[in-house]
């Protein structure tokens, strides 16, 4: 017999997949603050307070998965090695599902899009929570971030920020194709009108604490030259256009 949604929430995780900087960190506030624990109890402050929202096990696991050795996380996009993972964090995996009893819990790590194959098999029919941001609003975030005169300090950091926004967004994507439950939620009409509120509220069967703000409410953002060098870029390098990609998450996108 199919659960209703109320079931799901309690008694299978909540995960929120999206690309860094994409509001995944407010959805999973949300989450948190409406009594799913999202971060486990050792986390200290809220979103307000610089907290990334992501429970420290979940992104240790993510992190060995991928074999991150410190890399720049923008510049970490490979995909999960071939053959089966480490038993050992297969263990871990387990152990910490096995801690978090039959309490509404998930987890947040832009990671997960990566390694998303490893908790597909650890994890029983997780609750997914998809959130996507206009390229152009994120590849903003990193021009701030780069400073004035990026080509010359690192003439790859920009169109290398573009080119994992393609690739996690690909990867939710395509998550979205293979299981249509996925919530796909635009951050722009997410933080803009209460559809999609109402839509997480209705998935997770509770009513939601609303972490919104209006002063975070920005107007969508206008490619610049740095935007439009950086896509030509990561079109002619490596075969991507975030803009389609873009068209086919709205296109996608739950209404």
């Amino acid at each position: 017999m199919q659960q209703d949604s109320t079931e799901l929430a309690f008694f299978h995780p909540v995960v929120v997949l999206g690309m860094h900087k994409s509001g995944t960190t407010l959805v999973a506030d949300t989450l948190h603050r409406s009594g799913i624990d999202m971060v486990g109890a050792e986390a200290n402050g809220s979103y307000d307070d610089g907290n990334k929202m992501e429970r420290a096990e979940t992104r240790s696991l993510n992190m060995h998965l991928l074999g991150d050795d410190g890399v720049e996380s923008l510049r970490l996009i490979r995909s999960l090695p071939e053959g089966r993972p480490d038993p050992a964090l297969v263990d871990q995996a387990q152990s910490l599902i096995r801690k978090q009893g039959e309490a509404p819990w998930g987890f947040k790590d832009p990671r997960t899009l990566l390694t998303f194959d490893f908790w597909q098999e650890v994890l029983d029919a997780p609750v997914l929570i998809g959130v996507f941001r206009d390229p152009v609003e994120v590849f903003g975030h990193y021009v701030r971030r780069a400073g004035r005169r990026w080509i010359s300090r690192d003439p790859t950091f920009l169109p290398d920020a573009l080119r994992a926004w393609c690739v996690y967004n690909q990867r939710l994507l395509d998550l979205r194709r293979r299981h249509p439950r996925l919530l796909l939620l635009d951050y722009a009409e997410f933080m803009t009108s209460d559809a999609g509120m109402n839509l997480l509220s209705e998935r997770l069967g509770r009513e939601l604490v609303d972490c919104r703000k209006p002063a975070m409410r920005r107007s969508r953002a206008i490619p610049t030259a740095d935007y439009r060098l950086a896509r030509l870029i990561v079109r002619l390098r490596d075969g991507m256009d975030p803009a389609r990609i873009h068209a086919q998450l709205l296109e996608n996108s739950s209404k």
